[in-house]
């Protein structure tokens, strides 16, 4: 893990990078202790596309995990959850959303989560400097914080990512409609549970999202 973490701070000095293991991921978010064997093998038999990123919100391989009743409970307070993965080759920030619940990620492959923390985000805006990196080494399983801003990971590899994504049920369904002219914190609701602000130069901002992200369209150099 060293290795790769040094690895990754030669390569961007520009982005700070720490490992979720390091102190200064407490603010934004806490490792769990548990037994991900059962989960591992179940994440590593999802595929990776060729390009791009495919997130598939439930997946009932991942959800079946003898894991999950006790995640429910410890990170959700025994709300409904839906498990599904966010794969991919993705590198760049391009925009940062939050839920108001927590989300577990963890993954096969290794990979980076950009983060953000609540109150760097100023009526939808926010400083793409402000953005710190944290490095997710394989078989670690952690909570993200609800309100902390967060996108799809980052791949530290050639091969592409594997990343669980385990949210309260519902979240990231469709809306009936959106008003990125509304007032305040409703601007940002893109889909359910999912408040979002992207970058000038993305494609979300091509699909309609609001604009809120300022500075450099980060991306991870490998």
């Amino acid at each position: 893990m060293t290795e790769m973490l040094n690895m990754l701070r030669e390569k961007n000095p520009g982005l700070p990078l720490f490992s979720v293991l390091d102190p200064e991921f407490r603010r934004y978010g806490r490792v769990l202790s548990a037994d991900t064997r059962e989960l591992a093998a179940a994440l590593a038999a999802t595929p990776i596309p060729e390009t791009g990123n495919r997130y598939v919100a439930s997946l009932p391989e991942l959800e079946a995990v003898d894991l999950m009743p006790a995640l429910q409970r410890v990170a959700f307070g025994e709300m409904p959850i839906q498990a599904g993965c966010c794969n991919g080759n993705g590198y760049k920030l391009n925009a940062m959303e939050y839920h108001k619940c927590s989300e577990l990620n963890f993954t096969t492959t290794g990979l980076v989560l950009l983060l953000a923390l609540p109150e760097q985000l100023d009526d939808g805006r926010l400083r793409s400097a402000d953005v710190v990196g944290f490095y997710l080494p394989e078989d670690v399983l952690v909570e993200i914080y609800p309100m902390v801003l967060h996108f799809a990971p980052c791949r530290v590899k050639d091969t592409g990512f594997r990343c669980l994504v385990v949210l309260e049920q519902g979240t990231n369904a469709a809306l009936p409609s959106v008003d990125t002219t509304a007032p305040g914190e409703e601007k940002l609701l893109w889909m359910r549970n999912k408040w979002m602000t992207c970058h000038p130069d993305s494609p979300q901002k091509e699909k309609g999202a609001f604009v809120g992200i300022r500075g450099e369209n980060l991306a991870l150099k490998i």
